[in-house]
């Protein structure tokens, strides 16, 4: 038992030595290790066993940061076509955990029929948390423009 504790110690404290703001962009990793490790340990005392499972609950735990953050965006880019005013207008975000950021940006709204249409431009700097950033191609720096509608029940619908 006091290996497989001193096994996820020294687990933990490698994760918080490779992130670069450890107290911040290793908390979904720490906590992934934590559970999973934890976990593991119950059921088997392969301290290996243990070190596997730590690792990959860590890279889940640091994946569902990343998530977090895309959906972030999501929430944010429908919040602002809904709600904006009928000028060109601008929604920024901030994560200040992960340093990730959005812009959503609508210049020309009008109506098709029922349907309140809007010309946007949706911008997003995302990059993965350790340990996902050794296995990403790195941060994701993209700009897209589109017309989104909004459905009478509420709904978004991107236009091609």
């Amino acid at each position: 038992m006091i290996k497989n504790l001193l096994l996820i110690s020294c687990c933990l404290l490698l994760v918080n030595c490779a992130a670069r703001d450890a107290l911040v962009s290793s908390s979904g990793a720490t906590t992934g290790a934590v559970t999973a490790g934890a976990t593991c340990s119950t059921v088997v005392n392969d301290p290996y066993a243990i070190a596997a499972c730590a690792m990959a609950g860590a890279a889940h735990g640091a994946d569902q940061i990343w998530n977090d953050d895309f959906n972030n965006h999501k929430k944010y880019f429908v919040d602002h076509l809904i709600g904006a005013p009928n000028k060109p207008n601008i929604t920024n975000w901030y994560n200040p955990k992960t340093k990730n950021s959005g812009i959503i940006k609508t210049t020309r709204t009008w109506y098709k029929g029922p349907f309140k249409c809007r010309d946007y431009e949706s911008t997003i700097d995302i990059a993965p948390s350790w340990p996902m950033q050794w296995a990403s191609s790195g941060p994701v720096r993209r700009t897209n423009f589109g017309v989104a509608c909004m459905l009478p029940d509420g709904r978004i619908e991107i236009q091609k």
